[in-house]
């Protein structure tokens, strides 16, 4: 089945039928983020549809769409992202399966990072950020790694 994957805010994805028509793509990517939707490549097989004035219209961040990203790019990312996202393959594609993978293997360690952050208080907010970013590439480098 062709899928994408959109990742809310507080960091849940969920898998999405991906139409044949591209009309209805269109049309589940404005209703997944809520409005008109810009793209963003950080990925060769892979674009993020984020929503087009999320932060203008004060939407909360979404840290595991800047964690993704800054993952993909390899870099810390000096910008984040607002409000629901979608992940979908290039060229209106769906996503390949070891991509949803990497999605929601990456969006699970954000969120259990910042569950860990209930019990144990943040050093910094330089601290947060590189620890997101460690636990999401070891998420992904988790799923690349060769099973006995």
């Amino acid at each position: 089945m062709s899928v994408v994957v959109r990742v809310d805010a507080e960091g849940g994805t969920a898998m999405m039928p991906w139409p044949a028509d591209e009309l209805e793509r269109g049309l589940l990517i404005r209703a997944g983020v809520g409005g008109s939707a810009d793209l963003a490549v950080y990925h060769r097989r892979a674009v993020l549809h984020v929503h087009g004035n999320g932060l203008a219209e004060r939407l909360p961040l979404n840290l595991a769409v800047w964690v993704l990203a800054s993952v993909w790019r390899g870099i810390e990312l000096p910008y984040g992202s607002y409000g629901t996202a979608m992940v979908t393959g290039p060229q209106s594609e769906a996503l390949d399966t070891d991509l949803v993978a990497e999605v929601q293997a990456v969006s699970a360690a954000v969120a259990e990072v910042r569950a860990e952050w209930q019990d144990r208080p943040l050093v910094g907010e330089g601290a947060a950020r590189a620890g997101l970013l460690v636990a999401a590439r070891h998420a992904r480098d988790a799923l690349r790694a060769p099973t006995a």
